[in-house]
């Protein structure tokens, strides 16, 4: 009776939650393009993978398990790609799903001075879910309404975005899910309202100056259909240390809900990273602080990445994309001023 009563509460947690990947928008502070396609391949200057593995609830059969992998790459014409796949399971719920994002920019200004560009994205995303019935009561008579072993469907939508970026700061605003529920599994009358989600973000890269040490505040802000908010503040900071193959890293996370009157707290992130070389390694803790999550547990997340540079260049230290700006102006800058001197000298 047990086991029933948690994969029931699973699955309702899972319907409420139908349609909004809510599990992918606690990993945009790593990949800004999951909740705004016009934000893939940005960095003109590297091609990054990153993997996340998720676990809820401790101590709990079917806890709630997340994996994803997160693929971005420039590609020619002011033109981004951006990737990713998950496998997400809630109890005896499982979704699977990829999800193909392209973008382009459009360079209002660019000097050695900085850049002002504005981004436009879109993306298509393909989603499989299913049900297993199998062990809901541990062979005892299941109602009557339930039949079978299970069920299953697959379903489609799309997202698109736009972006504004100045030197280092960038604003945007994303619209998710714009179309209506298509997945066979939920064309029941009783399953809830689904409808477009709305994603904004605003957030700089700051060097700290005479020092490698480079700070991130970003602030996103979620509305869906049925009028749900949410608000975080994340700062992420990035350290060297004596070994320039390696850099410090970490992430403080702030969420909460702006529903009702005064909204609630939510949960807090804390994570912890290293990087070496071209590689990224990081662990994030997710505090609850609503009542289910105080119940059950906590969350924990891993976090992977390597990146590939144009520069092949292999410092843990990140180079932002005004740097790369900057850079590219001055080699235009020396190459031009050679041409000139070979052309007297001759």
């Amino acid at each position: 009776m047990r086991k029933l009563v948690l994969s029931l509460c699973l699955l309702i947690i899972s319907l409420n939650a139908l349609g909004q990947n809510y599990f992918i928008t606690n990993q945009y502070a790593y990949d800004l393009f999951l909740v705004n396609p016009a934000d893939a391949g940005n960095n003109s200057e590297c091609i990054t993978f990153n993997g996340f593995y998720q676990k809820q609830w401790f101590g709990v059969d079917l806890a709630p398990t997340t994996q994803l992998f997160a693929f971005q790459a420039p590609l020619m014409n002011n033109l981004g790609s951006g990737t990713y796949v998950f496998n997400d399971r809630n109890g005896n719920y499982n979704r699977m799903g990829l999800q193909q994002s392209f973008s382009v920019e459009i360079k209002l200004r660019e000097n050695r001075n900085g850049f002002t560009s504005l981004h436009f994205g879109l993306s298509a995303i393909i989603n499989h879910t299913s049900l297993d019935y199998g062990n809901f009561t541990d062979g005892a008579a299941l109602d009557p309404v339930i039949s079978g072993t299970g069920e299953s469907g697959t379903g489609f939508n799309a997202n698109t975005g736009m972006m504004l970026e100045v030197n280092n700061y960038h604003i945007g605003v994303a619209i998710s899910e714009l179309f209506a529920q298509n997945n066979p599994m939920y064309q029941s009358e009783w399953e809830p309202q689904t409808g477009p989600v709305i994603h904004a973000h605003a957030g700089t890269s700051w060097k700290v100056p005479d020092r490698d040490v480079y700070i991130e505040p970003l602030l996103y802000y979620r509305r869906d259909a049925n009028a749900h908010t949410r608000f975080d503040a994340n700062l992420k900071l990035y350290m060297p240390t004596p070994d320039p193959n390696f850099a410090l890293w970490g992430i403080l996370a702030y969420r909460r809900s702006m529903d009702g009157q005064l909204g609630r707290d939510l949960g807090f992130g804390t994570t912890i990273g290293i990087d070496y070389r071209s590689f990224s390694f990081g662990v994030e803790h997710q505090l609850g602080l609503t009542s289910a999550q105080k119940q059950f547990g906590s969350a924990l997340l891993l976090v992977a990445g390597y990146r590939i540079c144009s520069d092949k260049s292999k410092r843990a230290m990140p180079c932002t994309q005004k740097d790369a700006i900057i850079k590219a102006a001055q080699r235009d800058k020396n190459r031009g001023l050679k041409g000139i001197k070979d052309a007297t000298a001759k």
